[in-house]
């Protein structure tokens, strides 16, 4: 059975209304497979559907070979997330930049003065879903952006990869050496009974949305780790989306630096993350990305072989027969 769905897909009519059904069909399957084994194999699921739905079949094991490092980066990193705050550390520098951003911003954080001024928690507003279906997005559009990198810019794609793991690695140290609780997880900005608080504003986007499925979903796709806040992964990602982009076209660049930009704000105002998470975010996007020629370079020093000749010391027998003293007849 499967052998004649693969030779359907193969023929020239795949991406037809009768190749969409049938990749549709198998999306849903791998999907539904997920929900009744295990749910935390969701987040997997929709990654192969994206595959399911974008790869043509004769490409299938370049596929799996170039995107294998990728969901093995992807699953180390969350699991090695999930151990940073079991530290000491995360006991004494929690708060430490709930505390910086006070004094940065003279003792009102940004997403206390954001959520005063547009947030009202007994009336949703349109903003409200725009900013949260943003957050949510970043589960799908870089996946989907280094699938279309892979299929039509290769070079780009290898190169994304690469920038993600020197970018998820520096998350990483940081999250050890740093751990930070988000705003919405902060006790009393002020030390006091009556100091405002930072919402989680998408708590209740998901309860209007669904509150079962909301917190079905969240199990499955949210944080491993809610005080590995220093830095900002999200917005990390979705800057880095922006370099590769840009080579592509102007067009598409544009619209990741957009994109880049709500993602940005929307943490912010979420509650999600502090503005100095969200810089540090970018940071080390540029880091990761500027940082890969430099490291593939050292790679490539490390195994060039020498190939500096060995100086031998001059004896009476290496030298030439112009060098040598005939002797003259007496």
């Amino acid at each position: 059975m499967l052998h004649k769905i693969l030779a359907l897909l193969q023929r020239k009519n795949a991406w037809t209304t009768r190749g969409l059904i049938i990749r549709g069909t198998i999306s849903v399957a791998i999907i539904v497979g997920a929900l009744a084994t295990n749910r935390s194999f969701v987040g997997w699921g929709v990654f192969a559907s994206f595959a399911v739905l974008m790869v043509p079949v004769g490409r299938i094991r370049s596929f799996l070979f170039s995107f294998g490092p990728y969901a093995a980066m992807w699953f180390l990193f969350t699991a090695a997330r999930s151990l940073s705050d079991e530290t000491p550390l995360v006991k004494t520098l929690n708060l430490f930049a709930p505390d910086f951003e006070r004094e940065l911003f003279r003792g009102q954080l940004p997403s206390i003065s954001l959520q005063d001024r547009f947030y009202n928690h007994d009336s949703l507003q349109w903003y409200d879903y725009l900013c949260t279906g943003t957050h949510w997005s970043y589960f799908i559009v870089p996946h989907a952006v280094a699938i279309f990198l892979w299929y039509k810019h290769p070079e780009l794609y290898h190169r994304l990869l690469g920038a993600m793991i020197l970018l998820l690695s520096m998350g990483l140290v940081i999250y050890f050496l740093l751990p930070s609780n988000p705003p919405w997880m902060a006790p009393e900005q002020i030390n006091s009974p009556v100091g405002a608080t930072v919402y989680r504003v998408m708590e209740k986007v998901g309860e209007q949305l669904g509150g079962g499925l909301y917190q079905a979903s969240y199990k499955v796709i949210g944080e491993s780790n809610p005080r590995a806040a220093m830095p900002s992964i999200h917005m990390a990602i979705t800057t880095l989306l922006v370099f590769p982009a840009t080579r592509v076209n102007r067009k598409f660049g544009l619209i990741m630096l957009a994109y880049a930009c709500l993602m940005g704000y929307s943490l912010i105002y979420l509650g999600e993350h502090y503005f100095i998470d969200v810089i540090a975010g970018a940071a080390i996007a540029f880091y990761g990305w500027y940082g890969v020629p430099s490291v593939l370079r050292l790679i490539a020093a490390a195994r060039k072989p020498a190939n500096r000749p060995i100086l031998r010391p001059e004896t009476a027998d290496s030298r030439t027969d112009k060098d040598r003293t005939v002797p003259q007849a007496v």
